[in-house]
């Protein structure tokens, strides 16, 4: 397809602006063949480019600032070809992990990591560490001020975007029809949830703790409270018909965005996690492949590990990772004749990088829906910040860069079958076993009368989260492994709904504690104390799911029994 998403080309526009602008500074104060190069910095600009303003600033700092530490290390290991390898697969293990790890989404950290490899080999080939960083640094601040500036037209653009998205899922959960398919219910349901703590996220990252509001924030933020209070009205009425709303303390017990760093992190680490698996392929892919081309002919390997990086970096199933390798062949040996033609015509310096910005944008417009074309706009650009001196050097550019992408591709390729195919079972069971932990810990705290201190609120908020993203990891991992995952699905829809009725439960006005939220934590805590060791065989599904719903059901009827009776 070549009809982009509605409204991206929009979106493009804003997005490439400020790249484009540091783009074209460095070209002004360096020179058009020395300042291409600062496409490396300037490329900062789009990481948190849908960010509200505070995260957005404190993105592009570190971005830029870890794009300027792996030029620097990429220099320094430039002399020693047989370091590259172990060493880019270092890198590429960390950046990546940390990158899934914190949820930073794209455009994903292969610039940051693409700036050591391609530093390693300019540096190799005559230029100065300090002309890079230079090159670099000035981009990277004028492409950031510029997104800086170019938010300030509209300051709660991100805000009132995730606002919008809450605000369509809530309404298209409540106003279902009501021969609307129980299953299709659920996911309205999950969609509307997560919006809603979603669009909180971005609320609350979007300004300081104890610092003033303007009119126009609190105009957004009244906005999806009443969104909220509407939801939390909906699946009240639903969980517990009966029972009052707790809406004076309802904002101070109900989970708001996500998790804090520590807790991301944590949860990483665990065996098994989805980003040790994306950070593990793309690091062992890196190794294979810049070992490859350092031993052949070539002699360097920055193009490989961008042909692997490419491939690997925000993670897929299998077989849309398999495509988007094919992708990056075919649109790489279609690039590279795009250049050579390009170059025949001898287009003027500032003609040439006039191409690259209509490359970046036309790259971001078709990315979503053609990516084999996509992957033309990133050759053609990629290759145009390189300096090149006569056509002999273009014909080996070309052929270089055709070899190491063969090269790239295929050491992604192997990565992608040999590496975690034992997966998708060990995260899906993973992640469900965490999930309810987490409602086995909101349980605890109903059970205690627990509802009003920060550690409850911070349970919650993080049941919420691992409910959204045990959704995630299902449907993400299911292609890789159909059969096996497919018996997961009355899992998940059994551990949402009971979620769910245990948020709703957090919502009532009941004094005390709650003796239906204790006997269910003691029972879901013997459930899953009695389970195998997580590895990546399935278990028995159906008496697992048997298992939870019986709890779930029993907690449901206590609680309808205390509700009769007055509490």
């Amino acid at each position: 397809m070549l009809r982009p998403e509605p409204g991206r080309s929009i979106r493009a526009v804003r997005w490439c602006a400020a790249v484009a602008t540091g783009l074209i500074a460095s070209c002004l104060v360096f020179g058009p063949s020395l300042g291409a190069m600062g496409l490396i910095g300037a490329q900062a600009a789009h990481t948190g480019r849908e960010a509200p303003m505070r995260n957005r600033i404190t993105a592009l700092l570190s971005v830029g600032l870890a794009t300027l530490a792996m030029e620097c290390i990429g220099a320094l290991v430039s002399p020693y070809r047989w370091l590259m390898p172990p060493l880019f697969c270092l890198l590429t293990l960390v950046v990546v992990w940390t990158w899934h790890a914190l949820l930073v989404g794209p455009p994903g950290p292969i610039n940051t990591l693409f700036a050591a490899a391609f530093s390693a080999y300019m540096t190799a080939n005559g230029y100065a560490l300090t002309t890079l960083l230079r090159v670099t640094g000035f981009s990277w601040l004028t492409a950031s001020l510029a997104s800086v500036l170019i938010l300030t037209t509209d300051l709660l653009a991100p805000e009132r975007e995730a606002v919008d998205e809450a605000d369509e899922a809530v309404s298209a959960y409540r106003d279902r029809p009501d021969d609307c398919a129980a299953r299709h219910a659920n996911r309205m349901r999950s969609r509307a949830v997560f919006a809603v703590n979603n669009a909180w996220h971005v609320l609350r990252t979007g300004r300081r703790r104890m610092t003033g509001r303007t009119a126009a924030r609190r105009d957004v933020e009244e906005r999806l409270m009443g969104i909220h209070l509407n939801l939390i009205d909906v699946l009240r009425s639903e969980s517990f018909p009966t029972s009052s709303l707790d809406i004076g303390e309802n904002f101070r017990r109900v989970p708001l965005g996500r998790p804090p760093v520590r807790y991301l992190l944590a949860t990483a680490l665990d065996r098994g996690s989805r980003p040790w698996l994306v950070a593990g392929r793309a690091a062992l892919a890196v190794f294979l492949g810049s070992t490859m081309m350092i031993a052949s002919p070539v002699g360097h390997a920055y193009w490989a590990i961008l042909s692997s990086l490419i491939v690997l970096h925000m993670g897929a199933s299998r077989a849309d990772l398999t495509i988007r390798a094919a992708h990056r062949v075919i649109g790489t040996g279609a690039g590279v004749f795009c250049y050579f033609g390009i170059i025949a015509l001898q287009p003027a310096p500032w003609v040439r990088v006039g191409i690259i910005v209509v490359m970046i944008y036309a790259l971001e417009v078709i990315v979503t829906r053609n990516y084999a074309l996509a992957v033309v706009f990133i050759t053609v650009f990629s290759l145009m910040m390189t300096p090149v001196a006569s056509r002999a050097d273009i014909t080996a550019l070309m052929r270089d860069r055709f070899v190491e992408t063969l090269i790239g591709v295929t050491a992604a390729t192997l990565m992608i079958w040999l590496v975690g195919r034992s997966a998708p079972v060990l995260l899906v069971r993973s992640q469900y076993r965490r999930t309810l932990r987490r409602i086995e810990q909101v349980l605890a705290d109903l059970a205690d009368g627990r509802l009003l201190t920060r550690a409850s609120r911070e349970d919650r908020r993080t049941m919420v989260f691992e409910l959204g993203r045990a959704s995630q990891v299902l449907s993400s991992q299911r292609p890789d492994d159909p059969e096996a995952l497919a018996r997961w699905q009355s899992v998940q829809e059994e551990v949402n709904l009971f979620g769910f009725d245990v948020m709703a439960s957090c919502w009532r006005r009941l004094p005390g504690g709650d003796p239906a939220a204790a006997q269910a934590r003691r029972e879901l805590s013997r459930l899953l104390d009695s389970l195998p060791r997580i590895s990546p065989r399935t278990i028995e599904t159906q008496a697992f799911t048997t298992q939870v719903r019986t709890i779930h059901r029993h907690y449901m009827s206590e609680n309808s029994k205390r509700t009769r009776a007055g509490g």
